[in-house]
Parts: structure tokens; sequence; C-alpha cells
């Protein structure tokens, strides 16, 4: 069950390790506006904005999303370095630390009316359910 489970807290990782890379490739390189202005300003308003504020906005979404690829990176390297091997440490860091990220983006998610509550409740079931095996495949060793 530990490896089932970290097979799945690894999907769920890798999912936002892209969904991160994607969105800070597309702000970087090209030039594209945050994802996060499409989903919460409607299109007719986004031209209305001011330079500064595109301009936070891309600053913010570049250190956020910055943030999130070297979490998920940190999380897949102890899962299948240390978690895997049985360290129960590693499962307590990793289910304050993702849980603290899930419960986080629900609040921020309410902030734009819960346009992305299905991605939140994806992630968080997935989540849950790879945290789940492994405590499991812990108690079980």
């Amino acid at each position: 069950m530990l490896k089932i489970g970290a097979v799945i807290l690894t999907v769920a990782a890798a999912f936002n390790l892209l969904l991160a890379t994607g969105i800070l490739a597309a702000i970087i390189f090209f030039g594209k506006n945050p994802p996060i202005l499409y989903v919460s300003i409607e299109q007719a308003e986004m031209g209305r904005l001011d330079k500064q504020v595109l301009t936070t906005f891309k600053s913010l979404a570049v250190y956020f999303n910055s943030a999130v690829v070297a979490f998920c990176l940190l999380s897949i390297f102890v899962i299948w370095m240390v978690l895997v091997q049985g360290q129960r440490w590693a499962f307590w860091a990793l289910l304050i630390t993702m849980g603290i990220g899930r419960i986080l983006g629900f609040v921020a998610d309410s902030f734009i009316g819960n346009k992305t509550l299905a991605v939140n409740i994806i992630l968080t079931v997935a989540y849950s359910l790879g945290i789940g095996l492994s405590w499991y495949g812990l108690r079980v060793q």
C-alpha cells in the first residue's frame, strides 16, 4: 500500500509540477498573462487593467508557480528517497505541507468565487488517497 500511495502522491505532484512549469513558461518565455486573470476577470475588463496591475499579477504568478515547482520537486524526492523506505517523518512532513497547501488552495479559490473548485477537489482527493494509503502502508510494516 505504501508504494501505491507513493505513486498516487507522485502523480498529483507531477500534475501540479507540469501545470506550474507550463504557466511559468507561458509568462516568462511567451509574455502571456497569468491564467488566474482569465479565471477571475472578464475578458472585456482585461484591456482596461493598468500596466502596473498586470506586471504585479505576472510577478506574483512567477513567484507562486516557482514555489509550486520547487515544492513538487522536493515532495517527489521525499516520497521516493525517504517515504518508500518507511521513514515515518516523511509521511508527517508530506501530510502537514500538502495539507496546508490544499487547505489554503480552497481559501485562495474562495477569493475568486470558487472558480477553480473542481481542480481543488480533484487534487485534494488524490492527495488524501495517496497520503491515506501511505499511512496504511506504514502502519502494516
